[in-house]
């Protein structure tokens, strides 16, 4: 009876450390409050030990004051209307992308400006491993969500 204990803790112990790699992969920014007309930097980070594949979208524009500026970037920006996510800006699905293999443990920095006020989050999918070749138009299905990261955005003062 003990043997079988201690397989079936083993097994547990192997599944809590194989659904925590696909977690260490985050998406974050340096504050939790920003105004709307404020650049934010984003850092994508791999805090795993193995490579994994992220897809930059291009097309897309920000609005820096009244300029309008090109904001590539890997994450779709969602803000909560109603109770629920909506997609803001960057919708991963469909959009011009570019494969990009980001290293374990060297961070990539996105600015971009947020859209509108509210309570926004980043959302990222990623593939383990290095695909410089990935689809990003149709990306394969076996993707990972990377670990968001919420906050607010606020009227500049008058």
């Amino acid at each position: 009876m003990n043997v079988l204990r201690t397989i079936a803790g083993s097994m547990i112990l192997v599944l809590v450390f194989a659904a925590s790699l696909s977690a260490q992969v985050r998406v974050t920014v340096p504050g939790k409050s920003f105004v709307v007309s404020e650049k934010i930097t984003a850092t994508v980070e791999n805090e795993s030990g193995e490579t994994v594949t992220i897809c930059v979208m291009s097309g897309q524009v920000s609005k820096s004051g009244p300029t309008a500026v090109s904001t590539p970037v890997p994450f779709s920006i969602e803000g909560r209307v109603l109770g629920k996510w909506k997609v803001l800006m960057v919708s991963p699905e469909g959009s011009a992308g570019e494969a990009v293999v980001l290293e374990p443990r060297k961070p990539l920095e996105y600015p971009f400006w947020p859209p509108t006020k509210g309570e926004i989050r980043l959302q990222m999918r990623y593939w383990q491993g290095a695909h410089p070749s990935l689809d990003c138009a149709h990306p394969p299905p076996d993707s990972h969500n990377a670990k968001d990261t919420t906050f607010s955005v606020h009227a500049a003062p008058k």
